[in-house]
């Protein structure tokens, strides 16, 4: 008995120094890592949501629990537009109105952690600082983060080495850009999660066996085709998640067909198909409802141009859209300001340290793995063509440029290995205090985010108290409408419309479409250029001027009753006393 007590103990203490054991406690390790770092950045950082795609999208998750789906309650005068025009009977759908601007992925996700927690309850008073159902996307984004610093890991081991793997995994987890763009609440984690594993599949795809050379493959066909369905299941799922990541499909494609399979380009144009079939049910959705496969967003490209400056397009209810010819002449004005402003901020990659450095001059050093030298290569054009098509649409769609620096990071590390190893230090202290130096410089964003004073709460504009309270007069069957439709939405649960651009588009909507119970007005419009954008007969909002500041309301303007919110910041006008 004491024999096998001693063996059992030593076996015990071998597999906690050296086998299973150690690896379980790695893992709790890099777990707890992970959670703390997500519990400071929130903890610091967090007030409640500040992005309205986040707010819109939590919007879209609780409609999608409670209906089954995709509808929306933040609807745009030109969404109501397009879907009259493919409506038999000329009808807008409200309030049951598609939504024709996101992926359903994440609202998707989103639905399924509400009825995992229970519905959230919104359109009553609330007396909380923070929405408390704010926190829900955040975390679901946390998660999602922790899950890709394990594929950054996977990736760096499968490139290079264990080490490279740790260090990517590590300064992934502290690296500001990450969090903090988890930290708006929207599909990004969710879009850069399914990224890094479609790169992670396409890369056990083209892997050859130990021995086997390109014109020798051998071995059963799924032990590509497996991983590579998968890569193209994975790409489908970060298109239907955010149609920028979608890019990641050409970074996918160009790695498997420059790989050493026999026949590569025939495998990439398998895997391209493959993912388009994935995507071509919502695809036909789209356009069965708004005439366009992609919904509105090639709208979007026309908005904030000399054409229909700011927000004109979305407000307006009968657009008068151009010729082919005009339109890209004008994208191609939007593309070259938009560049300029996206170079001046370092195509938002300002924060990442000195990776992104390293990164760059990596690309004069030639890797002995023929994995790693292609995928680095392919990883340009896919970036370009994000870039290109994040200056025709705006800064919002530049975020998911954030997709490709998990794949940049082990890069980065990699190459100052390399450099390490060259100079040849004769302590090895010296090289430890240089992995820690960068380790740090790495991290140094985060640290100075983290450090007081606390970012401030989110109103100006939106504040959860008080939009809840300007919903409560509102019955739920019935319409309004705003210059924030996504906050009203998720915080008030009240279909809303964005404000119309002019008050000739607010008399089509309640005469044609839905009869408006309420208008509600807040910073957004106030809080414009006096002169530019209110005061003046040109100004943009200057038929809305008349009505909420100089009180010229016209004499059959259905909403004769008004009253004063959060002092005299906000303004509500109703079609009878509700108050």
């Amino acid at each position: 008995m004491t024999l096998q007590f001693e063996s059992s103990m030593q076996n015990l203490v071998y597999q906690m120094d050296a086998g299973t054991g150690r690896k379980v406690i790695q893992a709790v390790l890099f777990a707890l890592f992970a959670f703390a770092m997500a519990a400071l950045y929130t903890f610091t950082n967090f007030q409640g949501l500040k992005d309205a795609r986040a707010m819109e999208e939590a919007q879209l998750a609780r409609n999608f629990a409670v209906q089954g789906r995709l509808t929306t309650q933040c609807v745009r005068p030109l969404s109501m537009w397009r879907v009259a025009e493919r409506s038999p009977n000329g009808s807008a759908a409200l309030p049951a109105h598609p939504d024709l601007l996101h992926p359903p992925l994440w609202p998707a996700v989103l639905a399924g952690a509400f009825r995992a927690g229970g519905l959230p309850q919104s359109g009553a008073a609330a007396i909380e600082l923070v929405h408390g159902w704010d926190y829900v996307p955040v975390g679901l984004n946390h998660f999602f983060t922790a899950l890709s610093s394990l594929l950054v890991w996977l990736l760096g081991r499968k490139l290079f080495d264990r080490r490279v793997g740790a260090l990517s995994a590590g300064a992934f987890l502290i690296s500001d850009l990450v969090w903090r763009q988890s930290l708006l609440g929207t599909d990004l984690a969710l879009a850069g999660f399914f990224s890094l594993a479609a790169v992670y599949a396409a890369l056990l795809a083209v892997e050859l066996p130990a021995g086997v050379g390109p014109q020798q493959e051998q071995g059963p066909a799924w032990r590509w085709l497996a991983p590579l369905v998968l890569a193209s299941a994975l790409t489908a799922a970060a298109f239907l998640t955010r149609y920028a990541a979608g890019c990641i499909g050409i970074l996918v494609f160009l790695f498997i067909g420059v790989s050493r399979r026999r026949r590569p380009w025939a495998k990439a144009c398998l895997y391209a198909v493959l993912a388009a079939l994935l995507v071509a049910p919502w695809l036909a959705r789209n356009a069965a409802a708004s005439g366009n496969p992609l919904g509105l967003v090639f709208h979007e490209m026309l908005a904030d141009t000399y054409l229909f400056p700011g927000d004109s397009l979305a407000r307006s209810i009968r657009p008068e859209m151009p010729d082919a010819g005009a339109a890209l002449y004008y994208v191609q004005l939007k593309m070259i300001a938009n560049l300029r402003a996206f170079f001046a901020e370092g195509f938002g990659f300002g924060g990442v340290g000195i990776l992104l450095g390293l990164f760059s001059a990596m690309f004069f050093h030639r890797f002995v793995r023929p994995s790693s030298r292609a995928l680095r290569w392919c990883i340009l054009p896919a970036g370009a063509v994000l870039i290109l098509s994040a200056s025709a649409f705006g800064r919002e769609s530049l975020r998911a440029l954030a997709i490709f620096w998990p794949l940049a990071i082990p890069y980065g590390w990699a190459f100052f290995l390399v450099l390490l190893d060259r100079l040849q230090f004769e302590m090895r202290v010296f090289a430890a205090v240089a992995l820690g130096a960068v380790m740090i410089l790495t991290g140094l964003p985060l640290l100075l985010n983290v450090l007081p004073p606390r970012t401030g709460l989110p109103y100006p504009p939106y504040s959860a108290r008080i939009i809840a309270s300007v919903a409560s007069v509102v019955e739920p069957g019935e319409v309004l409408v705003t210059d924030m439709p996504w906050a009203m939405a998720w915080y008030g649960d009240r279909t809303s419309i964005l404000l119309p651009k002019n008050i000739d588009g607010f008399y089509e909507i309640d005469g044609k479409h839905q009869p408006i119970a309420l208008a509600y007005f807040t910073m957004v419009t106030r809080d414009k250029p006096w002169v530019r954008g209110l005061s003046d007969p040109s100004a943009p909002e200057y038929s809305w001027y008349q009505v909420f500041a100089v009180g010229k309301v016209p004499i059959n303007f259905p909403l004769t009753h008004g009253r004063f919110v959060a002092g005299s910041e906000q303004l509500i006008l109703a079609d009878r006393p509700r108050w």
